[in-house]
Protein backbone atom coordinates (compact mmCIF):
# COMPACT_ATOMS: atom_id res chain seq x y z
CA UNK A 1 0.00 0.00 0.00
CA UNK A 2 1.31 3.41 -0.98
CA UNK A 3 2.71 5.60 1.82
CA UNK A 4 0.54 8.65 2.41
CA UNK A 5 -2.57 6.98 1.02
CA UNK A 6 -5.81 7.64 2.87
CA UNK A 7 -8.08 4.64 3.35
CA UNK A 8 -11.39 3.80 4.99
CA UNK A 9 -11.57 0.35 6.54
CA UNK A 10 -13.53 -1.56 9.16
CA UNK A 11 -12.22 -3.53 12.09
CA UNK A 12 -12.37 -3.87 15.84
CA UNK A 13 -10.82 -2.66 19.09
CA UNK A 14 -10.73 -4.80 22.25
CA UNK A 15 -9.95 -3.24 25.61
CA UNK A 16 -10.88 -3.11 29.26
CA UNK A 17 -13.39 -0.34 29.81
CA UNK A 18 -14.36 1.41 33.04
CA UNK A 19 -18.13 1.84 33.09
CA UNK A 20 -20.68 3.90 34.98
CA UNK A 21 -24.43 3.46 34.57
CA UNK A 22 -26.47 6.45 33.39
CA UNK A 23 -29.72 6.70 35.32
CA UNK A 24 -31.24 9.98 34.13
CA UNK A 25 -32.64 11.04 30.75
CA UNK A 26 -32.92 7.41 29.60
CA UNK A 27 -35.92 5.30 28.63
CA UNK A 28 -37.45 3.30 31.48
CA UNK A 29 -36.37 -0.34 31.74
CA UNK A 30 -33.31 0.12 29.53
CA UNK A 31 -29.59 0.06 30.33
CA UNK A 32 -27.19 2.81 29.22
CA UNK A 33 -23.58 3.07 30.41
CA UNK A 34 -20.70 5.44 29.80
CA UNK A 35 -16.96 4.83 29.58
CA UNK A 36 -15.88 7.24 32.32
CA UNK A 37 -12.10 6.65 32.24
CA UNK A 38 -11.01 6.47 28.59
CA UNK A 39 -7.40 5.55 27.89
CA UNK A 40 -6.98 4.38 31.50
CA UNK A 41 -3.49 2.99 30.88
CA UNK A 42 -2.23 6.44 30.00
CA UNK A 43 -0.04 6.31 33.11
CA UNK A 44 -2.88 7.35 35.39
CA UNK A 45 -3.67 10.44 33.34
CA UNK A 46 -7.20 10.62 32.00
CA UNK A 47 -7.48 13.14 29.14
CA UNK A 48 -10.24 15.71 29.18
CA UNK A 49 -13.29 14.00 27.72
CA UNK A 50 -16.19 15.43 25.79
CA UNK A 51 -19.62 15.48 27.44
CA UNK A 52 -20.68 12.75 27.08
CA UNK A 53 -17.90 10.30 26.24
CA UNK A 54 -18.44 6.83 24.72
CA UNK A 55 -22.02 5.72 25.41
CA UNK A 56 -23.21 2.12 25.31
CA UNK A 57 -26.90 1.41 24.67
CA UNK A 58 -27.38 -2.23 25.62
CA UNK A 59 -29.58 -4.21 23.25
CA UNK A 60 -31.66 -7.35 23.54
CA UNK A 61 -29.85 -8.98 20.63
CA UNK A 62 -26.64 -8.50 18.70
CA UNK A 63 -26.82 -5.82 16.02
CA UNK A 64 -24.15 -5.86 13.35
CA UNK A 65 -21.96 -2.90 12.53
CA UNK A 66 -23.95 -2.41 9.33
CA UNK A 67 -27.21 -2.28 11.30
CA UNK A 68 -25.78 0.11 13.90
CA UNK A 69 -24.58 2.47 11.17
CA UNK A 70 -27.86 2.29 9.26
CA UNK A 71 -30.00 3.00 12.31
CA UNK A 72 -27.80 5.91 13.41
CA UNK A 73 -27.52 7.63 10.04
CA UNK A 74 -31.33 7.79 9.94
CA UNK A 75 -31.40 9.92 13.12
CA UNK A 76 -31.20 13.67 12.46
CA UNK A 77 -29.41 14.65 15.67
CA UNK A 78 -26.74 12.05 14.92
CA UNK A 79 -26.15 13.01 11.28
CA UNK A 80 -26.00 16.73 12.14
CA UNK A 81 -23.48 16.22 14.95
CA UNK A 82 -21.39 13.61 13.09
CA UNK A 83 -22.07 11.01 15.75
CA UNK A 84 -19.84 7.95 15.49
CA UNK A 85 -21.74 4.67 15.81
CA UNK A 86 -20.42 1.14 16.25
CA UNK A 87 -21.53 -2.25 17.51
CA UNK A 88 -20.11 -3.57 20.77
CA UNK A 89 -19.94 -6.78 22.75
CA UNK A 90 -19.28 -6.95 26.51
CA UNK A 91 -18.37 -9.82 28.76
CA UNK A 92 -19.91 -9.85 32.26
CA UNK A 93 -19.96 -12.89 34.56
CA UNK A 94 -18.81 -15.10 31.66
CA UNK A 95 -21.86 -14.00 29.66
CA UNK A 96 -21.85 -11.81 26.56
CA UNK A 97 -24.04 -8.74 26.15
CA UNK A 98 -24.51 -6.58 23.07
CA UNK A 99 -24.69 -2.81 22.72
CA UNK A 100 -24.68 0.03 20.22
CA UNK A 101 -21.74 2.33 20.96
CA UNK A 102 -22.15 6.07 20.40
CA UNK A 103 -19.39 8.70 20.38
CA UNK A 104 -19.64 12.46 19.81
CA UNK A 105 -23.23 12.64 21.05
CA UNK A 106 -23.80 16.33 21.91
CA UNK A 107 -25.38 16.10 25.38
CA UNK A 108 -27.05 13.91 28.01
CA UNK A 109 -30.42 15.67 27.81
CA UNK A 110 -31.31 14.08 24.46
CA UNK A 111 -30.45 10.49 25.37
CA UNK A 112 -34.07 9.46 25.81
CA UNK A 113 -34.94 10.99 22.44
CA UNK A 114 -32.02 9.10 20.87
CA UNK A 115 -33.29 5.82 22.29
CA UNK A 116 -36.79 6.55 20.98
CA UNK A 117 -35.37 7.09 17.49
CA UNK A 118 -33.79 3.64 17.68
CA UNK A 119 -37.00 2.13 19.06
CA UNK A 120 -38.95 3.63 16.14
CA UNK A 121 -36.65 1.69 13.79
CA UNK A 122 -37.27 -1.59 15.60
CA UNK A 123 -34.22 -1.75 17.87
CA UNK A 124 -34.88 -3.81 21.00
CA UNK A 125 -33.09 -2.63 24.14
CA UNK A 126 -32.06 -4.93 26.96
CA UNK A 127 -34.14 -4.57 30.12
CA UNK A 128 -31.49 -5.85 32.54
CA UNK A 129 -27.70 -6.17 32.31
CA UNK A 130 -25.45 -7.12 35.28
CA UNK A 131 -23.05 -4.23 34.80
CA UNK A 132 -19.59 -4.43 36.34
CA UNK A 133 -17.26 -1.52 37.10
CA UNK A 134 -14.71 -2.84 34.60
CA UNK A 135 -15.43 -5.06 31.63
CA UNK A 136 -13.81 -6.41 28.50
CA UNK A 137 -15.42 -4.90 25.41
CA UNK A 138 -14.92 -5.39 21.69
CA UNK A 139 -16.10 -2.51 19.51
CA UNK A 140 -16.63 -3.13 15.80
CA UNK A 141 -16.24 0.15 13.92
CA UNK A 142 -15.06 1.95 10.80
CA UNK A 143 -11.75 3.80 10.57
CA UNK A 144 -10.44 6.65 8.41
CA UNK A 145 -6.65 6.19 8.24
CA UNK A 146 -3.54 7.58 6.63
CA UNK A 147 -0.79 5.12 5.79
CA UNK A 148 2.51 6.41 7.22
CA UNK A 149 4.44 3.41 5.90
CA UNK A 150 6.24 0.62 7.74
CA UNK A 151 2.89 -0.86 8.94
CA UNK A 152 1.96 2.33 10.82
CA UNK A 153 -1.29 4.26 10.36
CA UNK A 154 -2.63 7.55 11.69
CA UNK A 155 -6.31 8.00 12.54
CA UNK A 156 -7.74 10.93 10.56
CA UNK A 157 -10.77 11.29 12.84
CA UNK A 158 -9.25 10.67 16.26
CA UNK A 159 -6.12 12.83 15.98
CA UNK A 160 -4.42 11.35 19.07
CA UNK A 161 -4.71 7.74 17.91
CA UNK A 162 -2.50 5.63 15.67
CA UNK A 163 -2.26 1.97 14.70
CA UNK A 164 0.63 -0.47 14.38
CA UNK A 165 0.29 -3.76 12.53
CA UNK A 166 1.73 -6.78 14.34
CA UNK A 167 2.48 -10.24 12.92
CA UNK A 168 0.16 -12.39 15.05
CA UNK A 169 -3.10 -12.46 16.97
CA UNK A 170 -2.90 -12.44 20.76
CA UNK A 171 -5.48 -13.33 23.39
CA UNK A 172 -6.20 -10.50 25.80
CA UNK A 173 -4.10 -11.90 28.65
CA UNK A 174 -1.08 -12.25 26.35
CA UNK A 175 -1.67 -8.73 25.05
CA UNK A 176 -1.66 -7.30 28.58
CA UNK A 177 1.58 -9.15 29.35
CA UNK A 178 3.14 -7.80 26.16
CA UNK A 179 2.14 -4.22 26.91
CA UNK A 180 3.46 -4.42 30.46
CA UNK A 181 6.85 -5.41 29.04
CA UNK A 182 6.75 -2.47 26.62
CA UNK A 183 5.64 0.05 29.25
CA UNK A 184 8.20 -1.11 31.80
CA UNK A 185 11.22 -1.57 29.54
CA UNK A 186 11.18 1.18 26.95
CA UNK A 187 11.86 4.89 26.54
CA UNK A 188 8.67 5.47 24.55
CA UNK A 189 6.60 8.42 25.76
CA UNK A 190 3.48 7.80 27.85
CA UNK A 191 0.68 6.17 25.86
CA UNK A 192 -2.39 3.97 26.17
CA UNK A 193 -2.81 0.84 24.08
CA UNK A 194 -5.56 -1.51 22.94
CA UNK A 195 -5.59 -4.57 20.69
CA UNK A 196 -7.61 -5.04 17.54
CA UNK A 197 -7.76 -5.86 13.88
CA UNK A 198 -8.22 -4.03 10.57
CA UNK A 199 -9.70 -5.49 7.39
CA UNK A 200 -7.40 -4.15 4.68
CA UNK A 201 -7.94 -5.25 1.07
CA UNK A 202 -9.98 -8.23 2.25
CA UNK A 203 -7.39 -9.47 4.75
CA UNK A 204 -7.50 -9.20 8.55
CA UNK A 205 -4.40 -7.45 9.87
CA UNK A 206 -3.70 -7.66 13.61
CA UNK A 207 -2.87 -4.31 15.19
CA UNK A 208 -2.27 -2.31 18.34
CA UNK A 209 -4.04 1.02 18.83
CA UNK A 210 -1.87 3.71 20.45
CA UNK A 211 -3.24 6.84 22.15
CA UNK A 212 -1.17 9.81 23.31
CA UNK A 213 -1.45 13.58 23.66
CA UNK A 214 2.02 13.62 22.07
CA UNK A 215 1.26 11.20 19.25
CA UNK A 216 3.59 11.42 16.25
CA UNK A 217 5.50 9.11 13.92
CA UNK A 218 8.46 8.94 16.31
CA UNK A 219 6.31 7.61 19.16
CA UNK A 220 4.59 5.11 16.88
CA UNK A 221 7.93 3.86 15.55
CA UNK A 222 9.25 3.56 19.11
CA UNK A 223 6.23 1.52 20.20
CA UNK A 224 6.43 -0.66 17.10
CA UNK A 225 10.09 -1.50 17.71
CA UNK A 226 9.33 -2.44 21.31
CA UNK A 227 6.32 -4.55 20.34
CA UNK A 228 8.39 -6.54 17.84
CA UNK A 229 11.19 -6.92 20.38
CA UNK A 230 8.90 -8.61 22.90
CA UNK A 231 6.63 -10.58 20.60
Amino acid sequence: MKTGKKIRVCGSITKKESLVKIASNVTEHTVVAEADQPYSNYYGRTPDKPEPNSLFLFTERDYTLEEALRFTQNIDICSKNKVNAASAEFQFHNQRYSAIRIRNFPDYQHLKMLQQCYLDQGVQFARKVPLERTALVTVNKCFALKNLGNDIFLDLTEKKEGYILIPKRLDFESFEQLMNKVWNNSDCLFFDAAMGGLIIEGKVEEMVRVYSDKLDIHLLECVKNELLRWL
